[in-house]
């Protein structure tokens, strides 16, 4: 054997290893992002100030896209512009290869009053955009979930254990939280203090991606570890996404392109799409 190239190997090796160490895991990324939402709300509501939930998504995703671009973990997303949107709703695909599994998200933040006052809405049905959540998931096999932003609103604290493998310490990593619609609904409340019991800091959603365990693999431990049933089957990943990754390597390959955004969302088989964006975790491993 050549000692010269088994050098190389070793040199190579250590080389990726050093590269891998210098990205951060999906996981300490969700948990710094939610630390950013948590600090940065609490310091706009001592100014008097608010921020939307459409500018909270769009920062913390596009945060974890820009950590994200690497080998092992990358993230794409296109969102769409204030005047083209349909909808409130989020689609986050998790996918390896040619399967996935996704989430149909709407994002509601917490006021300084100690609830999420556009949870529920002022009409016969206030649960009618939570049932239309549902619905949608439901008939296009999706797992419909709440992504809550939270700050700190005295006097209601938010439980502060942290059952994820890493040692995050609370209470910002609540900063983004996750619930399911149908104990939201069975909760009967907007308040911060009758809905944190059923919430989960978000970085449990990707917590103990590794070797082993496939992107999609996670998501769907957490949903059968916090939903009482197995999580639904993987599905293919539809052409609409996989023209989003596309797009995404062709911008990670190719300098001078045109935003991603204005590319995806303005091809004619995403015109109507009830959707305020699309993001994609994939697992290159």
């Amino acid at each position: 054997m050549d000692i010269d190239f088994l050098r190389s190997e070793v040199a190579a090796k250590i080389a990726k290893l050093l590269q891998d160490d210098q990205m951060p895991s999906l996981c300490a990324t969700f948990r710094k992002e939610a630390g950013i939402v948590w600090h940065r709300m609490t310091k706009a509501s001592q100014l008097g100030l608010a921020l939307s939930e459409e500018t909270i998504t769009e920062c913390v995703l596009y945060n974890i896209a820009l950590a994200h671009q690497g080998e092992g973990i990358v993230v794409d997303l296109a969102t769409k512009s204030a005047e083209a949107k349909h909808g409130a709703d989020w689609e986050w695909w998790f996918t390896k290869g040619n399967k996935g599994r996704c989430f149909r998200v709407q994002a509601k933040r917490l006021f300084p009053g100690g609830a999420y006052n556009s949870l529920f809405k002022s009409t016969a049905n206030p649960y009618q955009q939570l049932d239309k959540l549902v619905a949608i998931s439901g008939k296009a096999g999706f797992e419909p979930l709440y992504c809550f932003y939270n700050f700190v609103a005295s006097p209601y604290s938010m439980p502060v254990p942290n059952l994820c493998q890493h040692h995050y310490y609370g209470p910002s990593f609540w900063g983004c939280s996750l619930a399911f619609p149908e104990v939201v609904k069975q909760a009967r409340s907007n308040k911060l203090v009758d809905l944190k019991q059923y919430m989960y800091p978000w970085h449990y959603l990707v917590c103990g991606v590794d070797e082993c365990d496939a992107l999609p693999a996670s998501t769907g431990r957490f949903v059968m570890a916090n939903r009482n049933r197995d999580a639904l089957e993987l599905q293919s990943v539809p052409d609409r996404v996989l023209r989003l990754v596309e797009l995404g390597q062709q911008r990670r390959e190719f300098s001078g392109r045109s935003y991603l955004d204005y590319e995806y969302w303005t091809d004619g088989s995403m015109k109507g799409n009830e959707l305020a964006g699309l993001v994609v975790f994939q697992d290159e491993r």
